[in-house]
């Protein structure tokens, strides 16, 4: 479950807000992260061969992101109980928990 979803850009419509920047070919930003998508956007990344993008999903509520958040921290912890007392298992769990959390922002 994550706060974003991947959607074809024939679906998008005004109004939908951004999650990651839009790149072209070469790395360069067409659209920054978090803009709200208008019509004119939309319009222009089809001329430019963008055929997808990242748009926040306001389908998950906030319940619901937290929720899977605290399920996610309970299976690390089961996954890592035995290695306790390792500090490479520690930074390894912790990178695990920033990566998996990070998707929910």
């Amino acid at each position: 479950m994550n706060k974003y979803k991947q959607i074809d850009l024939n679906d998008a419509v005004a109004g939908m807000t951004l999650w990651g920047a839009v790149l072209d070919g070469r790395g360069g930003v067409l659209l920054p992260d978090a803009t709200v998508l208008t019509d004119g956007m939309i319009t222009s990344l089809r001329r430019r061969g963008i055929d997808m993008a990242y748009v926040i999903n306001d389908d998950i509520s906030e319940a619901d992101l937290q929720a899977e958040r605290e399920r996610v921290q309970q299976r690390l912890a089961i996954l890592f109980r035995k290695c306790s007392t390792s500090p490479a298992c520690g930074v390894l769990l912790q990178r695990i928990a920033e990566y998996k959390l990070g998707e929910m922002k």
